[in-house]
């Protein structure tokens, strides 16, 4: 490394050590989590991670930073994926200031696209003792850096294949909503950051504040819709043929709502004929089919765990009215819609 290049980091790194939180209370909220923004980045899991802290964070509705804080850090504004700017709070803290440093990965082939002060960041960080969160790719990022040795990561089964090629001496799992592990945590992303981010405030801030994360956030104390995803996607991830893991992902991601064969076959990189033939094979019924069991089992748990109207349910789930849904509801399930509302407890899918 040229002395010049040595002289620059030493001089960030000096920097970064003064650079603290100005907060307008003396004491040390009771938890603060530090949010480093990878370009393409999902915005849920921003959003899951800052709606907790909000909600944990005072009483009612006041929106105050008393108990919980978040600072979004960086030296330029970030776009999501869906193509919204985020500006950070502020540039790269000394790391002692949070609890927790969270990394929010973006599109995979833009992981090479963040700022290189990133990643010194979190390697910094990291060797301060602070743990690490990495949230869906951010948990590549994590394993480029080699922050993943001696400990398993929670993948996104989309990206499972793409994580076992890229890092196959890496253990991991698709199928838990996070895994901590002390001083690295990891979550797949969607809506699993919820479940983290409701252990996290129980923990540093007590079971009263995670309830009201639950409460406010309108969370269900039945199975969820991410119970829901991996109910069947669990199952048919045992087969051995990655395109056909990344078609049942595809299809099982939407609620085999909008989503077509010939769609499926063409982003899996497969001829319509092929796609068939080998997804009948692995999972034992016709793409066609599978998609529309799969309309069917999210329109039973919305039937059986919701106050949707059925003719919301229908559209939901992609029929074109309620006398179709109606119909093939009752050819699957053998009852009417309103039946299994009425007379059967919540579906376990």
């Amino acid at each position: 490394m040229k002395a010049s290049v040595v002289e620059d980091f030493v001089g960030w790194l000096d920097t970064l050590w003064m650079e603290r939180l100005k907060s307008t209370t003396e004491a040390k909220p009771e938890l603060s989590i530090g949010i480093i923004l990878w370009p393409g980045f999902p915005l849920m899991s921003l959003a899951g991670i800052v709606e907790s802290l909000r909600h944990a964070a005072d009483f009612g509705d006041h929106s105050r930073p008393l108990y919980c804080r978040w600072t979004v850090m960086g030296e330029q504004i970030v776009h999501a994926s869906c193509g919204l700017a985020v500006q950070p709070d502020a540039p790269y803290t000394n790391p002692h200031d949070f609890d927790y440093i969270a990394v929010i990965g973006g599109l995979l082939p833009q992981l090479d696209a963040a700022p290189k002060r990133h990643r010194d960041y979190l390697r910094v960080a990291a060797a301060a003792g602070v743990p690490i969160i990495g949230i869906c790719t951010g948990v590549f990022v994590m394993a480029q850096e080699g922050l993943l040795t001696g400990v398993k990561a929670s993948i996104h089964p989309y990206h499972a294949q793409d994580f076992r090629s890229r890092f196959p001496r890496l253990p991991m799992s698709s199928r838990q909503d996070f895994i901590d592990e002390g001083q690295r945590i990891t979550v797949p992303g969607g809506v699993s950051i919820l479940s983290l981010m409701t252990e996290l405030v129980r923990r540093h801030s007590g079971s009263d504040r995670a309830a009201k994360v639950v409460h406010q956030l309108s969370l269900t104390a039945r199975r969820d819709a991410s119970a829901f995803d991996r109910s069947r996607v669990d199952d048919v991830l045992k087969v051995d043929d990655p395109r056909i893991q990344r078609a049942v992902v595809l299809i099982e991601s939407r609620k085999g709502n909008g989503v077509t064969t010939e769609q499926t076959a063409e982003t899996v990189g497969m001829s319509l004929r092929q796609f068939s033939r080998l997804f009948c094979q692995s999972v034992g019924v016709t793409p066609k089919r599978y998609i529309l069991e799969t309309r069917l089992r999210y329109a039973r748990f919305l039937v059986e765990n919701s106050a949707m109207p059925m003719t919301a349910i229908a559209f939901e789930t992609g029929f074109s009215d309620c006398a179709h849904f109606s119909t093939a509801y009752r050819t699957r399930y053998g009852s009417s819609p309103r039946s299994s509302r009425t007379g059967k407890s919540p579906s376990k899918v």
